[in-house]
């Protein structure tokens, strides 16, 4: 009798394939996520150091914070800087903003607008591959005064 034991050509494919896997997840992940502690970091620094400052002077400082953090306008969508808001009243000040990240592993699908609401069910062969690997992200920042 001969006994299989050890590893087959097959377990290592396996094996390779989820790390090949994890490391591109990783690879596509890491840079959204970094961008969104960033902004959540200038954010936060707004709230505790221009607690007594007004929404213009916030405004104003805000691009000046996102180069220090080494944010660039395009680590993140024009949808994020088109929704920030600052309210400050007295020594308090809030600011947020909100955004959405569509990242297509494989690419957008080809056959319709990915821009735009499609039905999944009219995608055909590769496309609805793609549309299965697609990772929705909503970030929505924000940081008040203590």
């Amino acid at each position: 009798m001969h006994d299989e034991r050890g590893f087959s050509v097959i377990k290592l494919m396996l094996i390779l394939a989820t790390l090949g896997g994890v490391v591109w997840y990783g690879w596509l992940l890491i840079p959204i996520y970094n961008a969104q502690w960033k902004v959540q970091d200038a954010f936060d620094a707004v709230s505790r150091n221009m607690a007594n400052a007004s929404e213009d002077a916030v405004y104003r400082r805000l691009p000046e914070l996102f180069k220090i953090k080494y944010i660039y306008h395009n680590d993140l969508p024009e949808e994020f800087y088109e929704n920030i808001k600052v309210k400050a009243e007295g020594n308090r000040i809030e600011v947020s903003s909100y955004y959405h990240i569509t990242i297509w592993p494989l690419g957008p699908v080809e056959g319709v607008d990915p821009d735009e609401d499609y039905d999944a069910n009219d995608l055909k062969g590769m496309d609805k591959i793609r549309d299965k690997l697609r990772l929705d992200f909503d970030f929505e920042p924000y940081a008040e005064t203590p």
